[in-house]
């Protein structure tokens, strides 16, 4: 498995497995980077709030990569991901300003329109991108990954 390729480029196309396994390893650097940021930042504190956020932006990248290629491997293009990642990136920043949330860290109505959101994003790329077969053949993105 080629990592660089799989992160860090937007040509061609790749199979579900392939996504699964970059999945795998964004999981891997979530729950590690995560527990390292509780630790030094506490949960729900302004301070874990934007180091989550800087965490989140350094991702954007690699996770558009592995996203718009398995977009590719659709038919569709890589700039489907964007939906996805920016509205992540926007309800994060939300978040550490405070919007989506009250002092004691409960989602306020807003948040939780936020979190219905993010849930309805995240079940059409669960589907598409996770479940749903890449187009049969070469496409215009290239040939057939399977």
């Amino acid at each position: 498995m080629d990592f660089n390729y799989l992160y860090l480029s937007l040509d061609g196309r790749i199979g579900r497995q392939s996504y699964w396994i970059g999945i795998a390893g964004f999981v891997v650097i979530a729950l590690v980077v995560g527990l390292i940021i509780a630790v030094i930042a506490g949960l729900n504190t302004t301070l874990g709030l934007i180091l989550a956020l800087i965490v989140e932006i350094v991702l954007i990248y690699p996770a558009y990569c592995l996203m718009g290629k398995r977009f590719q491997d659709r038919g569709k293009p890589a700039s489907y991901a964007l939906i996805g990642l920016a509205v992540s990136i926007v309800i994060a920043l939300l978040g550490v300003l405070g919007i989506t949330h009250d002092a004691l860290g409960q989602p306020t109505a807003f948040g939780w329109i936020c979190n219905v959101v993010q849930i309805i994003i995240g079940v059409w790329f669960l589907v598409e991108l996770g479940i749903l077969r890449g187009t049969v053949g070469p496409n215009e993105y290239g040939p057939d990954p399977v």
